[in-house]
């Protein structure tokens, strides 16, 4: 498949998809998010077989966020509300993916990049990169779900200094805050993340997706209500083919070799 302002490649079970306008340090236009919405459900429908996925960005950054200066929806007979229409399916598609996601932050990523890529299960960022919650600095307020994502990766406080005073977090402190998962050195950060995909790749897919429901749920589920969730995905769990041969591996005394299914 070809696209204008990404690139997506799949090979051994894990699709990349890469953004892809380092002149504008991969900066967010309509056109771009469209492409990554139609790769995003490609996936979602389980068309191209993938088990992992992993999003980074071209060149020397991974994104800029929105593009400022870019061209905008003109037809007034066809309005589009960038947020409601564009951002917002995209992002949530893309964390409520079944499969594991991996953003690999190479460099600057801020705005809607930043929240992009913290809708990511995993973020490991080379050591150059940093995160700007950058819309304050420009007179906006943060959107694409950065007001959610933040005071919930790293509280409040935290977040609330992020949003306020519009300052870059440099990958190391991202790390010790919890804001990602990982820091790594910037010649490290393709092997760091082609290890982990790969690991995933040959996971339990389905078990992953649970996990990840599970995850999203226990955001607004009391206790008993998150128990009652387990003991359901429990079940569907115990009857999928992955935990069938893991069972079978165990008494064989072998490593399990999981389908996905």
């Amino acid at each position: 498949m070809n696209f204008d302002t990404i690139r997506y490649e799949i090979s051994g079970g894990v699709g990349r998809i890469t953004l892809h306008r380092p002149d504008r340090l991969n900066a967010l236009t309509y056109a771009l998010i469209e492409e990554l919405q139609f790769v995003l459900r490609r996936i979602a429908a389980g068309k191209d077989g993938i088990r992992a996925l992993v999003l980074t960005g071209a060149g020397r950054g991974f994104s800029s966020g929105a593009d400022l200066v870019a061209a905008r929806q003109v037809d007034p007979d066809s309005p589009k509300e960038s947020l409601r229409d564009y951002y917002n399916p995209t992002y949530q598609l893309l964390k409520n993916l079944p499969v594991p996601t991996i953003a690999a932050v190479n460099g600057p990523c801020a705005g809607a990049g930043m929240s992009l890529a913290l809708c990511c299960d995993f973020v490991i960022a080379a050591r150059c990169a940093y995160f700007l919650a950058a819309f304050v600095n420009v007179g906006l307020v943060p959107d694409a779900g950065s007001s959610w994502l933040l005071p919930r990766r790293i509280g409040a406080a935290k977040a609330t200094a992020m949003m306020l005073l519009g300052e870059r977090i440099p990958a190391e402190q991202a790390e010790s805050w919890g804001l990602i998962w990982k820091c790594v050195d910037d010649e490290a950060l393709t092997v760091e993340v082609d290890k982990v995909a790969q690991k995933l790749a040959a996971g339990p897919t389905r078990s992953y997706g649970l996990i990840k429901q599970l995850i999203r749920e226990s955001d607004h589920n009391a206790l008993a209500s998150q128990m009652q969730l387990e003991s359901e995905l429990q079940t569907l769990a115990r009857h999928t083919e992955d935990v069938a041969e893991a069972i079978k591996a165990f008494a064989e005394k072998r490593p399990p070799v999981y389908k996905g299914r």
